[in-house]
């Protein structure tokens, strides 16, 4: 039997599901949820959870509150560092080698079950946060990575035009120097989600470095959007392993992958033109519809964005049905609400099958943080990684190599939650952080 107060946890979820006005056939395709291992929860009133939102964006925007530049572990809130201790107490954090921008040493075996490597082509699909790389089929997928930058209101007023909604993988320090520009992204409507805080190579990352990257990123998405917490999140270069998604499952984030690559970022440098661009985006959109298709573009320059806007029609008229990456599934674009309109609620949470899962939560318009010398740096370190897999360079298509199910003995199974005193010991650890 329900208790009384398992049963209005229950309503509440479903009032929050509900709230968001059912469109097109959103109700058809809900069951994709679960078909993609997908699934809400919701926390009853009064769990501690709730804390986190306490702290809400008031007032004008201050670039202050943020880091300049890369954050430093060590100046990161001491609640954050609290957590992560517990999690890699726990046995919760991989105990995975790093890596030089993305290349493992010779003797690790990137697409082992312990590892499993994204950038190498490996899925991670178990648990209630497993990879997404494929749109269900008959569907494209449209997101942007690397915004805000000053070529974005181009592609977002197109985007209006279109009422096409898509996800942006926001970079937090592009955020920080171009509020502006983000917010007509959200109030256009747009899924805001997480592209790390300065684009850095996430394996190579020390577990308190990559803790600050996400945590920094959704706190000034939290603190922008009136408290809305991201539900997904890319790694820049396609670069995670399972240390890196042990991380990130601490915020609650789903990681987001790519099955075709534009490498439109390559513009900019000179190796491709937009003619070249085109024809790529050309032959996946008139390509097999299943799978679906998840296509890596950005919105770096006006080169990335003329591409897409260029594509746009031919997506429509070739039949796709077009979405966000939220939309795919028939999910609510944040943690803790269904969009950039609907009720954002402090007693109600999506969270993993583990229990509660933590998140964190002047006008300056000057040039995007990435630029395409740190996109170019990918180059290198995928040529090294060929040398070692078949299937090394992120986000291309050919054969990948999923993680199966396996015995509990598998590193990968860390990934799942702790017993439930570690679980909340952590949410009550990020308490501190947003009151700051």
């Amino acid at each position: 039997m329900f208790s009384s107060a398992r049963i209005l946890s229950l309503l509440s979820a479903a009032a929050l599901v509900y709230s968001h006005p059912v469109d097109h056939d959103h109700a058809e395709r809900g069951s994709l949820l679960s078909t993609f291992g997908i699934k809400d929860w919701a926390q009853p009133e009064g769990h501690p959870v709730a804390k986190l939102f306490a702290r809400q964006a008031t007032g004008a925007f201050n670039a202050a509150n943020y880091p300049d530049g890369n954050p430093d572990p060590t100046a990161m809130p001491d609640a954050w560092k609290q957590a992560l201790s517990q999690a890699v107490a726990a046995g919760d954090i991989p105990n995975v080698v790093q890596t030089k921008d993305g290349v493992y040493p010779s003797s690790v075996d990137p697409n082992s079950a312990e590892i499993c490597a994204s950038a190498y082509q490996c899925r991670y699909e178990e648990g209630d946060l497993p990879d997404i790389w494929d749109a269900p089929d008959g569907m494209l997928g449209v997101s942007f990575d690397d915004g805000p930058t000053p070529a974005s209101p181009k592609l977002y007023d197109f985007l209006k035009s279109q009422n096409q909604k898509v996800t942006h993988f926001f970079i937090g320090s592009n955020i920080r120097d171009n509020p502006d520009i983000f917010m007509q992204a959200f109030n256009n409507g747009n899924d805001m989600a997480v592209h790390t805080y300065t684009h850095r190579w996430m394996t190579s990352l020390t577990n308190e470095e990559a803790m600050a990257e996400l945590g920094w990123t959704m706190q000034i998405i939290y603190d922008m959007t009136g408290g809305r917490v991201p539900r997904y999140w890319r790694p820049p270069y396609g670069d995670s392993d399972n240390r890196i998604r042990a991380i990130a499952r601490l915020f609650g984030l789903q990681q987001v992958d790519w099955n075709q690559d534009t490498d439109d970022w390559e513009m900019a440098n000179g190796k491709l033109t937009l003619a070249e661009v085109e024809a790529s985006l050309h032959k996946f959109i008139t390509g097999p519809k299943s799978p679906g298709l998840i296509i890596l573009e950005h919105e770096l320059y006006p080169e990335t964005v003329e591409a897409f806007v260029n594509a746009y029609p031919l997506m429509k008229s070739s039949g796709w049905d077009v979405r966000n990456i939220p939309d795919l599934f028939g999910a609510p674009y944040y943690q803790n609400a269904q969009d950039n309109t609907g009720a954002v609620t402090q007693s109600t949470i999506l969270a993993s099958d583990g229990g509660a899962l933590p998140a964190t939560g002047g006008n300056n318009s000057s040039s995007s943080a990435v630029s395409s010398a740190s996109h170019a740096a990918s180059s290198t370190a995928t040529a090294a990684a060929t040398k070692t897999s078949p299937n090394a360079a992120a986000g291309t298509s050919g054969t990948s190599t999923s993680q199966k199910n396996t015995d509990n003995t598998n590193a990968a199974s860390s990934l799942v939650a702790g017993p439930v005193g570690i679980v909340a010991a952590a949410i009550g650890a990020f308490v501190g952080a947003l009151v700051l």
